[in-house]
């Protein structure tokens, strides 16, 4: 799938589009809440913000190589967070989400993935998706279950963002 900036994957309140240089601002600002960050293993808090530069930048090609879509999850054209799909090869790949602490609890993370997974299955085409979270991430891992991810096993793994290892949950579905 080439990459196409005009891609729009709306839900009934969201907007997910490619994501754009001019998100990294309001990224960064969502990423230095540290309830936010903790739940991403590979993030630093504070976010490196030259780290995130060179991330978002890559987004346009990891799109057209077809290896990575990286989405923004919008709300009235304000971004609130980031979705993917990544390490996408054989018909496989990668979900991740995460959201401002403002947008939990109202629905937000589930209409995301959910579309984020229509996305993958549809129009990337995978056939199996990968996902995990903390154990301590009960929300990211209901939003897994209700879409259909199966709990795999759990893992022990060293988060940078808690500057210690953690238990992480692996999810699988397979379409």
């Amino acid at each position: 799938m080439t990459s196409d900036r005009s891609v729009r994957l709306l839900t009934e309140r969201l907007v997910l589009r490619p994501t754009v240089p001019a998100d990294i601002e309001r990224a960064v600002e969502i990423r230095s809440n540290h309830d936010v960050a903790r739940n991403l293993v590979w993030a630093t808090i504070p976010p490196d913000v030259e780290k995130m530069t060179n991330w978002f930048t890559g987004h346009a090609e990891e799109w057209h190589q077809g290896s990575a879509y990286r989405l923004a999850v919008t709300l009235d054209s304000r971004l609130i967070g980031i979705c993917d799909v990544f390490d996408v090869a054989e018909g496989q790949g990668e979900i991740g989400y995460w959201l401002g602490q403002a947008s939990w609890g109202c629905g937000f993370g589930l209409e995301a993935a959910e579309r984020l997974v229509r996305f993958a299955v549809e129009d990337v085409g995978l056939i199996s998706l990968r996902a995990g979270c903390a154990d301590d991430n009960t929300a990211s891992a209901a939003i897994l279950t209700r879409l259909g991810f199966t709990r795999l096993e759990d893992v022990q793994i060293f988060s940078r963002s808690r500057r210690e290892e953690i238990v992480r949950r692996r999810f699988l579905l397979t379409v």
